[in-house]
């Protein structure tokens, strides 16, 4: 009995100094704690001046001035006026063969015998193939009546002496083309057969 009651009370003095060491640990680390104290300390923020104005200074166009000292070359411009009414069609300028129209007085034969001189007027045997320029085509030209000045001799072969009048100067290679080509019957004064020499219109189609 007195060893059971000896047992209770050691237990008991084992346990209150257990919670005593712990009590007194808790009590050391509390005291140990460092008390932080935080404090809102108001800060003034001080405002930037503003920039000095910028200066605008006022933006001019840079100009070149060009001095060139002497006369120089001189170009004269003619003033040309056109009246507002006026249609000026401005062609392009087509390469004209001109080697038949290189004839002197004395490359003409004045033998030859106008048309009505000659017993019958000559008959043209051979057709007439020109090739019509698209140029003129697209401008609306369907047509063009041309003059020539042509001499046949005595085999009824064309001669051209001159194109007397032709609107449309594109068409004057075609025409040496096919007076060159073209045949006459020939041409005869009292049933001999002479050179004849007359104005020749022909109209031209496309």
């Amino acid at each position: 009995m007195v060893t059971r009651t000896s047992s209770f009370l050691l237990s008991g003095l084992v346990l209150a100094f257990a919670l005593g060491t712990m009590w007194l640990g808790q009590l050391l680390a509390e005291s140990s704690d460092t008390t932080v104290i935080v404090r809102n300390v108001d800060m003034l923020v001080t405002t930037p001046p503003p920039p000095p104005p910028v200066s605008q200074s006022s933006q001019t166009d840079p100009t070149l001035d060009i001095q060139v000292k002497g006369a120089g070359a001189q170009l004269m411009v003619s003033e040309i006026v056109v009246s507002p009414t006026l249609d000026i069609d401005i062609p392009t300028m087509p390469e004209i063969d001109t080697t038949f129209l290189q004839w002197s007085l004395s490359d003409i034969d004045t033998s030859a015998f106008a048309l009505n001189e000659l017993d019958s007027t000559p008959i043209l045997l051979t057709p007439i193939k020109v090739h019509f320029p698209k140029r003129l085509k697209k401008q609306g030209v369907s047509k063009v009546l041309v003059k020539l000045d042509v001499l046949i001799d005595e085999q009824g072969n064309v001669e051209l002496v001159d194109i007397v009048e032709n609107p449309h100067h594109e068409l004057n290679k075609e025409i040496v083309r096919f007076v060159k080509n073209s045949r006459f019957t020939s041409p005869s004064k009292e049933d001999a057969a002479v050179k004849a020499r007359f104005i020749w219109p022909v109209l031209i189609e496309a």
